[in-house]
């Protein structure tokens, strides 16, 4: 079946959205979406839309964010810790995918024997393995002229949600802004979460915003993974730091916004999506790390199985690439 017959007959009910979402789906916009939002797309800028920046760490391994050469670079979404075990007999599970479940359950963790699923959906699922495999640290940067993505989300939903979220600020209407999408996606536009607006935390998380460089970060988080109810349960959210760079000096953090109620109830979906990246990151950054085999069983469960994961495309042409 051709994507546009298969996209016809989702709009007119006649398939599940778990069938038609299978394989690479291109994502439609509602007519001005963008538009409507403040947002204007790459079109013919799509050479400078793509990034690469790792912190540099010093001789313990611990990533220095205020460097000049990270803070000139990166004012954006930047993840660079790694988790941990709960307990001794929990390290290197042995993660692989498993096709037969749906999008957002298909991420499955084997700890001896104990078998459990991670929430993690296969739109952000893909381009994270990628993100980690790569070895650098910053997902998405704003630096006051246009969006750059870390090549792994560029073209793609998540990399789409990554701009909504560090221009949260900056766009009209941010409690609702995904909707613009009007293609069917699991965790996205279909669920629980898409329909909800709190329009206080709203306000409060774009008012502490007001400050001029920000980041979205996991600095000095502690993830500590553990199979429980038949969940993999991640322990620990990233957070919102300002940042006052001194003119051309070393940075430092003049503010801190870490209420993880607050921002997740500012957009659960975009938030959501943030939080769910910054956990599982962290998670394959350990496996990739501390258990080399069980990181490379993953990266090919997720090749071999890429036909059966939900996967939603972009053109570099039609991704976000400024605020107007």
């Amino acid at each position: 079946m051709s994507l546009r017959l298969l996209a016809v007959v989702v709009l007119l009910g006649m398939v599940p959205i778990e069938f038609a979402a299978a394989g690479e789906t291109q994502i439609v916009f509602e007519e001005r979406g963008l538009e409507k939002l403040g947002i204007r797309p790459a079109r013919g800028r799509t050479r400078n839309l793509t990034f690469d920046h790792t912190a540099r760490r010093d001789v313990s391994g611990t990533p220095d964010l205020m460097a000049v050469e990270t803070i000139t670079v990166v004012g954006g979404i930047i993840f660079v810790e790694r988790a941990r075990p709960a307990q001794p007999e929990f390290a290197c599970p042995d993660l692989s995918i498993d096709p037969d479940e749906q999008s957002g359950r298909r991420l499955s963790a084997n700890f001896a024997g104990e078998r459990v699923a991670g929430t993690l959906y296969d739109w952000e699922l893909e381009p994270l393995v990628g993100f980690v495999r790569s070895g650098s640290d910053a997902l998405f940067t704003y630096m006051g002229v246009h969006g750059e993505y870390h090549k792994s989300f560029a073209g793609n939903l998540a990399g789409f949600n990554l701009f909504l979220l560090d221009t949260f600020r900056s766009v009209r209407g941010p409690e609702q802004a995904h909707r613009v999408v009007s293609t069917p996606v699991p965790g996205y536009t279909v669920g629980a979460e898409t329909d909800r607006v709190d329009k206080e935390a709203t306000r409060r998380l774009k008012r502490w915003m007001r400050r001029n460089h920000l980041m979205f970060t996991d600095l000095d988080v502690d993830f500590v993974f553990r199979p429980e109810s038949g969940e993999l349960v991640v322990d620990g959210d990233p957070y919102w730091i300002s940042v006052d760079s001194e003119g051309r000096g070393p940075g430092r953090v003049t503010g801190r916004f870490d209420d993880r109620a607050a921002t997740l109830a500012a957009n659960p979906v975009v938030f959501g999506s943030g939080f769910r990246l910054a956990k599982y990151a962290a998670v394959f950054r350990y496996l990739k790390a501390e258990c080399p085999e069980r990181w490379r069983a993953l990266r090919q469960s997720v090749a071999k199985q890429k036909r059966a994961l939900d996967l939603y495309t972009i053109p570099l042409r039609q991704m976000p690439y400024a605020v107007r």
